[in-house]
């Protein structure tokens, strides 16, 4: 074992968790880079599946590595179906929205996904949820607000399509956060590019546009970057409470902004920033409110267990 893996593995899983997701984060603003340049002709069904094909390419080394058995052997074949025919959904939608806004901008709208989180606990597994998290909600819906200003400027199909995405997105991630308790990282992307592919395919192909030759010089960094990217993402679920890593999600911002800025000349505007905090805030709260709540369960079951 080399000096670097031992000091590694010394660090507390907390904090390697919460390396592991900043590290997915660059990757994954490095992943909208790539396909920013293609996605102003593609279409976003071609995107969606060229992106994950190319992505499963660097996936078959770790099946080699593995063995077949081992890197897709699974019990919850169903539930990493369910996952990617989601994330898809999600995907098509990012596309579409990829060229039609900043990337600052994607980025500060996809912190609402705590928000529709609670909401859809609320109405569809009936979770009660109390007014402070509900005043938590509205504040996320100020700061989505204070970006799109309604009736200040125009909110346009790219708006629509992330508020939509987000929400998705934000299912897919709790669920491949289940998975993790059972299959290691590599089986859950692996599964994931699988399912898309296999999905996507007869979109991409009923929609089909040939790419160029720089284009197919794209996705494969985008495939790099974005497989290398959920790995690391799924290591850090792995290793720490989904809602610790919640804060590791602002520094997604400051990297889209910056690459944005100095490759594209995007120059977002001081709302975005604005709305972006006050969403953060908001979905910061939500997260450390269902730790207390997950935390008063588990003491509450622990009371209940009767003693051997």
């Amino acid at each position: 074992m080399s000096a670097f893996v031992a000091h590694w593995l010394a660090l507390p899983p907390n904090l390697r968790g919460i390396l592991w997701v900043a590290l997915s984060g660059l990757l994954f603003a490095l992943l909208n880079v790539f396909t920013l340049i293609p996605a102003q002709h593609l279409n976003p069904y071609v995107m969606a599946f060229l992106r994950y094909f190319f992505g499963a390419m660097f996936l078959v080394p770790v099946v080699a590595r593995l063995g077949f058995y081992r890197a897709m052997h699974t019990n919850r074949l169903g539930l990493h179906v369910s996952r990617g025919a989601i994330h898809t959904a999600g995907m098509m939608l990012w596309f579409v929205a990829l060229p039609l806004t900043t990337l600052a901008e994607i980025t500060a709208l996809g912190f609402t996904g705590p928000i529709f989180v609670t909401i859809g606990a609320a109405l569809f597994l009936g979770e009660v949820v109390r007014l402070r998290r509900w005043m938590a909600v509205m504040v996320g819906f100020a700061g989505a607000m204070i970006i799109i200003r309604p009736g200040f400027s125009e909110i346009h199909l790219g708006v629509i399509c992330i508020l939509i995405s987000t929400p998705i997105f934000s299912a897919s991630n709790l669920i491949s956060k289940a998975l993790a308790r059972t299959d290691s990282a590599n089986t859950i992307v692996i599964w994931q590019n699988i399912v898309i592919v296999v999905l996507a395919f007869p979109f991409a192909i009923w929609f089909w546009q040939t790419p160029s030759g720089i284009d197919v010089l794209w996705f494969v960094a985008a495939g790099l970057a974005g497989t290398l990217g959920h790995l690391c993402q799924q290591r850090g679920y792995q290793l720490a409470d989904i809602t610790l890593l919640q804060p590791i999600g602002f520094l997604s911002l400051i990297w889209n902004t910056l690459l944005g800025y100095f490759l594209f000349f995007q120059q977002p505007d001081i709302w975005t920033f604005v709305g972006a905090a006050v969403i953060f805030s908001s979905a910061l709260y939500i997260s450390h409110r269902e730790a207390v709540r997950r935390a008063n369960i588990k003491t509450a079951d622990t009371r209940a267990t009767p003693e051997a």
